[in-house]
């Protein structure tokens, strides 16, 4: 089944939306007709089902999905490419907010993602949400310094992906959890050393060097991993 997007608030039984111009594109380029339902996503956890005609939509059901439990991601503000990559791999992983952090070594990156790239970021965001069945956007920060975002309030349960690290505790199943991965070249020993002031426990993510985007793939499937076991 297709699944498009509406604007947050709008997914009301019996309502007729009109799409944005890029859904209702994306409609006739798929040759959807008049009687195919569709499925359609808010972003904020409604799911409506309903029919599609001349750039409307006429909802006929909705559901809510539970609040995913807070995952955020920080990721060094690295390659733009990679980047969005990675936006759209946290997407249909579970990420419930990303944030770019610039540090020491992303700084010096001449293709860093940076505050005019977030358009391209919620755009690729939207298409994961699409694809991958996941009724709930990620909260997309911009760029913002380490200092900053130790700064404000986070989950208790706090990752450093480190190749020296440890294996990570295991997560409640409603738990809360930052991880924290750093740009090309890692983190500094200044930067790693405030992280751990912070509490953030080095993880090992697996036994080799991981490029950054990665590292952030692999840290988000094993947050997921360890809330989907039993508790013992």
């Amino acid at each position: 089944m297709i699944t498009i997007l509406a604007e947050p608030g709008t997914l009301v039984p019996g309502a007729t939306l009109v799409l944005a111009r890029d859904e209702a594109h994306h409609l006739e380029v798929l040759r959807v007709t008049a009687d195919e339902r569709l499925r359609v996503v808010d972003g904020a956890g409604a799911i409506g089902w309903g029919t599609a005609s001349g750039g409307r939509v006429t909802v006929e059901r909705v559901d809510r999905a539970a609040p995913p439990p807070p995952t955020i991601l920080a990721a060094g503000a690295g390659d733009r490419d990679r980047f969005l990559a990675l936006v759209e791999k946290a997407v249909e992983l579970g990420a419930t907010r990303i944030v770019p952090l610039e540090t020491e070594h992303s700084r010096s990156v001449a293709t860093r993602i940076r505050d005019k790239h977030r358009e391209k970021l919620v755009q690729r965001a939207d298409q994961a949400l699409k694809q991958s069945r996941n009724p709930w956007r990620p909260v997309l920060d911009d760029p913002v310094s380490l200092e900053r975002f130790l700064a404000a309030d986070l989950p208790r349960q706090r990752w450093l992906a480190d190749a020296a690290g440890q294996a990570p505790a295991p997560l409640a199943p409603g738990a809360g959890v930052v991880l924290a991965v750093g740009p090309e070249g890692g983190f500094t020993g200044a930067e790693a050393g405030a992280l751990r002031e912070a509490g953030f426990a080095p993880v090992a993510l697996g036994p080799y060097v991981l490029r950054f985007d990665t590292a952030a793939v692999a840290a988000l499937t094993l947050a997921a991993h360890l809330r989907a076991r039993e508790p013992a």
